[in-house]
């Protein structure tokens, strides 16, 4: 029997309207607070996002050394690092190319302090640039003035053809590009002016007044010294001193054969016929401080691969002087197949015979009338230049 109280409520109304009113409560306190963790959350998550990107940028901005020792398919984890607002971010890099010219990818995530906040996880690229994309390519003038040839071809796919020569040896200059007495299958392009001589031909044309580029890095040379004396055979006519790094061979038949995959060297002169012979197999980049002098076609490289040898400039000499090379084209010259890499050396290509490969200087002169033939395989091989890979920043799913 409900009870009536002096006002005639009946008291099971009131305790139920009371409890429908609690009910109420609770529902608005909990929706308030589901509101809270979710506005907590979203604004740790962005937090986070923005941890992410701060790594991204930072790994960018520092990008690891080690990273350099990655072979195709390895990671190099950086571990987690600590910012001021109490988040975190973790970068990991992964060398995803196949070989040859490098391409890395960048994950970072990102975290707040926050359990609910959760990781953010956003993906960016570095890829190298090719060092020879062009055939010849200076970071000052550019003069053919040797009434011979340059066109391309990729060893990659087979050995140089004549008849299948295609046109992709380009040329670009850092200042001025001057083409006399010379057929160029390709391009030329130039940060200054382009002027023709006689006879010029550049079958794909030529542009004036292109945007400058970066000045070429100069590797620092190797530590230790120079290559010990154990590492470089005697014999007649060679003379090698691995306290001034001087290597000169003079006078036929004097032939020297390097198989190590790596030299340093202050110098190399090479002259009457003299042979340095390298099998090709493996590879070998010799470094060189000052100076080469090969102009005879006295460098030998006997799987006839221009990827296999190499020649590099290093640090910064004393005694700077220019390098001379080529083919040569007299009696027991050889066709020459290297590349060259000398951004703080004039370079002279004297030979009249053939060159397969491709040359960085700062300054280059063909005078001696022979056929360039520019290896576009070169343009896959690995690079010291590295560039963030626009377009590439993504979020990833999960994250």
């Amino acid at each position: 029997m409900n009870v009536v109280n002096r006002k005639g409520f009946i008291l099971p109304t009131v305790i139920f309207a009371v409890t429908i009113m609690s009910v109420v409560a609770v529902v608005a306190l909990s929706t308030a607070t589901d509101e809270r963790r979710t506005s907590r959350a979203s604004r740790e998550s962005t937090l986070a996002m923005y941890a992410a990107e701060a790594g991204l940028r930072q790994t960018y901005g520092a990008w690891p050394a080690a990273a350099a020792g990655l072979n195709p398919g390895d990671s190099l984890d950086l571990g987690w690092k600590s910012l001021p607002n109490k988040a975190a971010y973790r970068a990991v890099v992964h060398r995803v190319d196949n070989g040859g010219l490098q391409e890395y990818s960048v994950i970072v995530q990102g975290r707040r302090t926050d359990p609910t906040a959760g990781i953010m996880t956003i993906q960016g690229a570095v890829g190298a640039v090719p060092t020879f994309k062009y055939a010849v390519s200076t970071d000052s003038a550019l003069y053919l003035n040797n009434g011979g040839l340059f066109d391309g071809y990729d060893s990659d796919r087979g050995a140089y053809v004549a008849s299948t020569a295609d046109s992709t040896a380009n040329l670009r200059s850092g200042v001025d590009l001057y083409i006399s007495q010379t057929l160029v299958k390709g391009e030329g392009s130039a940060v200054g002016v382009v002027t023709f001589g006689a006879s010029a031909t550049v079958t794909a044309g030529t542009t004036a007044g292109i945007a400058p580029v970066p000045v070429r890095d100069i590797i620092p040379c190797p530590a230790g010294g120079f290559t010990p004396a154990a590492k470089v055979p005697a014999g007649p006519g060679i003379s090698y001193n691995s306290v001034t790094g001087v290597l000169s061979l003079n006078g036929g038949p004097t032939n020297l054969t390097l198989t190590d995959t790596s030299y340093y060297f202050s110098s190399i002169v090479i002259t009457n016929n003299a042979k340095l012979i390298f099998p090709g197999n493996p590879r070998v980049i010799v470094f060189l401080r000052d100076s080469l002098n090969a102009s005879g076609g006295n460098i030998i490289n006997q799987l006839n691969y221009p990827p296999a040898v190499s020649f590099s400039s290093c640090g910064t000499s004393a005694t700077p002087a220019y390098w001379a090379l080529g083919s040569g084209s007299g009696p027991g010259a050889s066709p020459a197949y290297f590349s060259v890499y000398a951004p703080n050396h004039v370079v002279y290509e004297l030979g009249g015979g053939d060159f397969y490969g491709a040359v960085v200087a700062w300054i280059y002169y063909a005078t001696g009338g022979g056929r360039f033939h520019y290896d576009a395989a070169l343009a896959r091989q690995p690079s010291n230049r590295l560039e963030i890979q626009r377009g590439s920043w993504a979020q990833l799913p999960g994250g």
